[in-house]
């Protein structure tokens, strides 16, 4: 068999299959593309937050925990359900905003949150509608 014949046995689709379906070994890396890369690319989807109906100091801690594992993403912030917030929860969510390659969007804000950011002079640092 000539090299011309036996190069192209070897790139027949039955081969590409064959090769394709083995397991990688220890050489091979399992992604094709960098984990660094694969969660950055994870990043880049919205994550969805709803806010409880009252938020204020005393929830802080937990929010405050919440919110800071989703940094450097872009986060959908919902507050429909919002009853309740006081000035240390609203300057938590200015922090947030503010944090570096981290996207923030207000989903559903209530008047009770708009109209307490608003009493503060925050709505358009919050980027929260009027």
């Amino acid at each position: 068999m000539n090299e011309i014949e036996n190069q192209s046995q070897t790139d027949s689709p039955e081969n590409q299959v064959e090769a394709s379906n083995q397991a990688p070994t220890d050489d091979e890396p399992l992604f094709s593309e960098p984990v660094d890369n694969i969660i950055d690319s994870l990043k880049k989807e919205w994550i969805e937050v709803q806010l409880e109906s009252t938020i204020t100091l005393t929830q802080l801690a937990d929010l405050q925990k919440q919110l800071s594992q989703y940094q450097g993403s872009k986060v959908q912030l919902y507050g429909a359900k919002v009853g309740w917030v006081d000035t240390a929860a609203l300057q938590l969510f200015l922090a947030f905003i503010n944090t570096p390659n981290t996207t923030v969007e207000w989903v559903e804000p209530s008047s009770e949150l708009r109209s307490a950011a608003s009493m503060l002079g925050l709505s358009t640092h919050l980027n929260l509608p009027v």
